[in-house]
């Protein structure tokens, strides 16, 4: 089955000299050695931004889809997609800072910047377990480099940060419990569930300055996200000067916030239409 790779992985791969991807992994010594050039760093920002443009969306679509789940009383399945809507937006971060994932038996990134190599990231442990996948190894990298910066990282839930806790709260959905919880609701505050006051709470999160809702247990499954988007939207608007998200696929998005009435919020919409033509 061929499928749209990320932009970054192909680029890195041509320039090394490999066009055959099952033979890849013989040019591991060559992928360690790949040294970051003025050149080499022009062409693949271009092709960075164009990736951090399509996980934004992936996170964004994700999040509109949690919301139209949530319209039609859902929540099992939601925090599933709220999981991996911040996945998304972790990588699509690090691209902000010019870092970019790569693969070649192991999980590494690239910084972007002359006389920059490969950096394997797989690798350690974290909170007990050992580092690997692509879920760990992104939540362990983008706390390395935003540790200092990231609101959300100023607070734990039950001494877990934000992003191990919402983790931790899709394995236990997704692998522990033996069925989905339907039609009680065990992970959203109760508010979102009613048509009425849906809009209403998604704009409390979106406008809290304080953060305060994203480290409560009874809102962080959708508080949290919402904050860190808005937060990766704007390192986004600074990183590119293109509308990442283009008008057929806005409207894919306001087809499942319509019932929300959120096509009729500024504060939502700014999330994935950046005004720029």
């Amino acid at each position: 089955m061929s499928f749209d790779r990320y932009r970054v992985q192909s680029a890195v791969e041509i320039d090394i000299g490999c066009t055959d991807l099952a033979k890849w992994k013989s040019y591991l010594h060559k992928f360690k050695d790949y040294e970051v050039t003025d050149l080499r760093r022009e062409k693949l920002l271009v092709e960075l931004k164009k990736d951090a443009s399509d996980l934004y969306f992936k996170a964004v679509l994700s999040l509109a889809d949690v919301i139209n789940s949530l319209v039609y009383g859902r929540h099992s399945w939601p925090v599933i997609k709220v999981y991996y809507a911040v996945f998304f937006l972790q990588r699509c971060s690090l691209a902000t800072r010019n870092i970019a994932f790569l693969k070649n038996n192991g999980i590494y990134t690239l910084n972007l910047e002359k006389g920059e190599k490969p950096k394997r990231r797989d690798t350690g442990t974290h909170m007990g377990e050992k580092v690997s996948g692509d879920h760990k190894t992104t939540i362990v990298t983008f706390m390395s480099v935003f540790s200092d910066t990231d609101i959300l990282l100023t607070n734990t839930i039950n001494g877990k940060n934000i992003y191990d806790w919402l983790m931790n709260l899709r394995n236990q959905v997704n692998y522990r419990e033996r069925t989905f919880t339907e039609p009680n609701n065990k992970y959203f505050f109760s508010s979102l569930f009613d048509k009425t006051q849906l809009k209403k709470q998604v704009e409390i999160y979106l406008n809290d300055d304080t953060s305060v809702y994203c480290f409560d247990e009874d809102h962080c499954a959708l508080a949290a996200p919402l904050k860190l988007i808005t937060n990766v939207r704007q390192q986004l608007f600074d990183f590119i000067d293109f509308e990442p998200i283009e008008p057929r696929k806005k409207i894919e998005i306001e087809k499942l916030i319509s019932e929300a009435k959120l096509t009729q919020s500024e504060a939502f919409k700014n999330l994935y239409d950046f005004g720029r033509s």
